[in-house]
């Protein structure tokens, strides 16, 4: 089954409806194949503390369809009106994709899965913590702060209520109904922010699973690099409901930049709420990423990083697995901004081993290469697109490369000649924003050496009934309408990139490409 955006009533609001899977279109899927690798691909999970004092959700409104700078500020990105229930969704697509053990085309065992990044939304300890028990099995409490009740921005309390969110509790006495419900149809959902809270046991997954580093994993926002100031406010008792006097409003919005330096402003004289404090929301290191995945008890040991990552704070690795190498590459900018790029060292690295393999090579990153050209650079070089294309292109050993980033569907040729000379890029959609899909990608080699590639889209458990909202497929189920709803994103709103954009077209979503024989 597929779920489709159904019809719009008066105020915009569409249910979700199920439709029969699409067809796979490209080229004939071989009758026998060898297997190269059959993984699946999840991206952009964006687990996120919706709680978190330092988020500056207050920012977003001005990408709303009434702003008046909207065209100028373009998408900002910092407050979902589901961001709370981003738990939910992985634990209903882990409990998907542990059905699928071998590939619908080829018949083949899947080998594992991928996760290529911004496995969390603001670089916070306790994101990668619930991120980790999601895929590990374990218990999660996805709750930070005080555990009684929800001090996020869409809290039920009058005292703080701001028409611009949305409040799934409704309008407190006295109040106005907030722009979600009165103007765009949201739902009222009793209980949400308490249900969404709740403790639960995951599912965890099944298969060997591997990690990819994300500009979310790094950067706060995804965009700025954490400094003294911010991260002592990321773990005590004040969240910033607004800009300080001092920070005119474009300026601070142009500082979440493509190209790094990022940074937020100082707090000064910013109005606040007061929270409670929590150190588990601090902001995590560089290295220590990798540190937590090889205290992981989930296979393979690592999640593919090692204690040389540890070492030496970096976030990229290269294993064998099934018939190919698997390489994967940290494409972060770890000097700031929201677009991607290699330093020297790195680049230099994947050469040789690019280079040095006997095997087919599928590469792997969050950033696909079109938005590999951050060069911002205080110290050293920065790698980008040109020069890294041309390297890659050298060695026909490379046949794939694997991204998300853009939360979309979305497939292209990377070189002179299609299906010959060149590689696939392959980007897969995002948890976060519709159509919150994961794919399975079936690599397998037919009789006279030619290369298929299956591609299949992949939804979580949840159906599309939310009832209560209460148990996480249920909650998974109110995530995805959530996010088939969002205004900023409505075409008849004036929305560029949208829906429709996210989920690709059918050439980007099912469908089997080819590389001949070498």
């Amino acid at each position: 089954m597929a779920f489709v955006r159904g019809e719009a009533n008066s105020l915009g609001w569409r249910n979700l409806v199920i439709e029969r899977d699409e067809t796979h279109c490209g080229h004939p899927f071989p009758e026998a194949s060898t297997p190269l690798l059959l993984i699946h691909h999840l991206s952009d999970l964006h687990i996120c503390d919706a709680q978190s004092p330092t988020r500056p959700e207050y920012l977003d409104r001005h990408a709303d369809p009434d702003s008046p700078i909207r065209e100028q500020v373009g998408t900002i990105g910092t407050y979902r009106p589901h961001s709370m229930l981003s738990p939910h969704v992985v634990e209903s697509m882990v409990q998907s994709l542990n059905k699928i053990t071998r590939g619908s085309l080829s018949g083949h065992e899947i080998a594992g899965a991928i996760i290529t990044g911004d496995t969390t939304d603001n670089a916070q300890k306790n994101e990668v913590d619930w991120y980790l028990a999601l895929l590990d099995g374990l218990e999660i409490r996805p709750d930070s702060g005080d555990c009684s009740k929800y001090e996020g921005v869409i809290d039920e309390g009058a005292q703080h209520y701001d028409v611009r969110y949305w409040h799934p509790h409704g309008t407190p006495e006295g109040k106005i109904d907030d722009d979600a419900r009165a103007k765009y149809g949201f739902p009222v959902v009793p209980n949400l922010l308490n249900s969404c809270r709740a403790p639960f046991k995951a599912t965890g997954l099944k298969f060997p699973w591997f990690a990819v580093h994300g500009n979310h994993d790094a950067l706060l926002q995804g965009t700025v690099v954490a400094s003294a100031e911010v991260i002592a406010e990321m773990v005590a008792d004040k969240r910033y409901t607004d800009l300080p006097t001092t920070s005119p409003l474009f300026d601070v919005l142009m500082q979440f930049r493509e190209i790094g330096p990022a940074g937020f402003p100082s707090a000064g004289d910013a109005p606040f709420i007061t929270v409670a404090a929590d150190v588990e929301r601090r902001a995590i290191e560089r290295g220590e990423y990798a540190q937590v995945h090889l205290n992981s008890p989930g296979a393979p040991r690592g999640h593919g990083f090692n204690e040389d990552n540890v070492a030496n704070k970096t976030m990229y690795y290269s294993t064998l697995i099934q018939g190919v190498k698997l390489i994967v590459i940290d494409s972060v900018n770890h000097f700031g901004g929201w677009q991607g790029s290699l330093d020297a060292e790195q680049f230099e690295w994947l050469e040789k081993e690019v280079a040095a393999s006997d095997l087919p090579v599928v590469l792997a990153s969050h950033h696909p290469l079109s938005k590999m050209f951050n060069d911002y650079a205080p110290v050293g070089r920065r790698v980008c697109l040109d020069e890294i294309q041309t390297m890659l292109l050298k060695y026909p050993n490379v046949i794939a490369w694997l991204a998300g980033h853009e939360h979309r569907h979305h497939i292209e040729w990377i070189g002179p000649e299609e299906e010959l000379f060149g590689f696939w890029q392959i980007e897969t959609a995002s948890h976060a924003d519709w159509p919150q899909q994961s794919r399975t990608v079936e690599i397998v080699r037919d009789a006279v050496g030619d290369i298929y590639f299956g591609l299949t889209v992949v939804d979580h458990a949840a159906g599309v009934d939310y009832g209560q909202a209460s148990t996480p497929l249920e909650i998974a189920a109110l995530s995805r309408e959530l996010s088939a709803n969002v205004w900023q994103k409505r075409p008849e709103l004036g929305a560029n990139h949208g829906f429709e954009w996210w989920q690709g077209s059918a050439s980007d979503r099912n469908v089997v490409l080819k590389i001949k024989a070498r």
